[in-house]
């Protein structure tokens, strides 16, 4: 795994603070760096709102799905953040000791799938028998990429390509027919006419109301560090009010994302702050389903079998 270590007060240009030697840390692993979502804990150490809960971040960035599971098991993190809810309820129900302790993303508006502009595939109906990209095995990605291939009745091979940058390469290089990416990366290159959006996960039915993401911890470090956790939450809760609402925010997510502040507004319309409400997970019945017909479990479990699972942190 090439992701590295970043730590948000010394490793980092946009670190503003000091965390007082009285501070505790928190280690979380975060799968794809520089997506709106996935920014919040950044815009949040900029504003100091960790640093008002007594918490210093480091942060490992993934390429999402089972490497941010991965790392979460392995002990090398605290948290783990924006995780697809398929590849959760699939580690969960083979024994891994995870919990889910927050809702991340609740609908699809925040994804969609593009082509190279000279391959005349315009729409969904375009991919039949094409190669459809998704980040990693488990991601809400992978979730969202098979939902939509069933919704529309579309015969297409489900292809991991990683990165949103990865997978952009993929598809200029024709490995692949459609890649996957997320607010801001390539929407200048839709723009500039260079690619086509296929498909807006927003478009997906069915989708819309299910909670896609999820944070997760283990057992052993909810025991352990429960206070540090509720902590962190809140001051993410914090940070995200604070991203919809603050022009600073917008300033500091285009240098951590490398876009200008025009192209950071339009991200931040692009998505609604109620698809980031953290307290409650959403149709998990459907999550459920599909975890069982993706092949996530053995088994089609019910609500009441995964009770264990669920430990909601955020207010």
């Amino acid at each position: 795994m090439r992701a590295k270590w970043i730590s948000c007060t010394a490793s980092l240009a946009f670190a503003l603070f000091i965390a007082p030697a009285s501070a505790e840390t928190i280690r979380m692993a975060v799968g794809q760096q520089g997506i709106w979502e996935t920014s919040m804990t950044e815009m949040g150490v900029n504003a100091g709102l960790f640093k008002q809960e007594g918490i210093e971040v480091d942060i490992l960035y993934t390429r999402g799905g089972a490497e941010t599971v991965q790392a979460l098991l392995s002990g090398n993190v605290d948290i783990a953040v924006a995780n697809g809810i398929l590849g959760a309820i699939g580690s969960y129900s083979r024994g891994a000791p995870l919990r889910i302790t927050a809702a991340s993303t609740t609908g699809t508006a925040d994804v969609f799938w593009y082509s190279r502009a000279d391959s005349g595939i315009r729409t969904i109906r375009d991919l039949e028998g094409k190669k459809i990209g998704f980040s990693q095995p488990g991601s809400s990605t992978h979730l969202i990429a098979q939902a939509m291939i069933d919704a529309f009745n579309v015969k297409a091979t489900l292809v991991p390509s990683g990165a949103p940058s990865a997978s952009y390469t993929m598809v200029m290089t024709k490995q692949i027919d459609a890649g996957w990416s997320g607010p801001p990366f390539r929407l200048q290159e839709i723009a500039e006419g260079k690619l086509t959006m296929v498909v807006r996960g927003g478009d997906i039915p069915g989708l819309q109301q299910q909670t896609v993401r999820v944070h997760l911890t283990t057992v052993d470090t909810l025991a352990k560090k429960r206070d540090l956790l509720v902590r962190f939450h809140r001051a993410l809760a914090k940070s995200i009010d604070y991203a919809y609402t603050s022009d600073k925010a917008l300033e500091d997510y285009a240098r951590i994302a490398k876009v200008t502040p025009e192209v950071a507004r339009q991200v931040r319309e692009f998505i609604p702050q109620k698809g980031l409400r953290m307290n409650e997970i959403n149709d998990l019945a459907q999550s459920l389903r599909q975890a069982h017909q993706f092949k996530f479990t053995d088994k089609l479990l019910q609500p009441e079998d995964v009770k264990g699972m669920i430990d909601i942190l955020a207010n």
